[in-house]
């Protein structure tokens, strides 16, 4: 597992590897979401041939996936 430090600032860029501990999903997950290519996962920046995500995009994802629990679940 990559330990990522909780201290840095919003702005770090992660890899998929990093960007998946931190969230604690798997890195298949991140990969597949991206190759969907419908939204489903958190937003990231492609350079050439590597991909990373900010730590604020990764927080601003989660947050939008928070449900109070009076919502019925699927």
């Amino acid at each position: 597992m990559v330990a990522v430090s909780p201290h840095a600032a919003d702005d770090d860029y992660l890899t998929t590897v990093e960007a998946a501990a931190y969230l604690k999903l798997s890195r298949q997950f991140l990969e597949v979401a991206r190759h969907k290519g419908d939204g489903s996962g958190p937003d990231y920046i492609k350079l050439v041939r590597s991909v990373r995500y900010r730590r604020s995009a990764l927080d601003a994802w989660m947050s939008s996936h928070n449900r109070s629990g009076s919502e019925p679940t699927r």
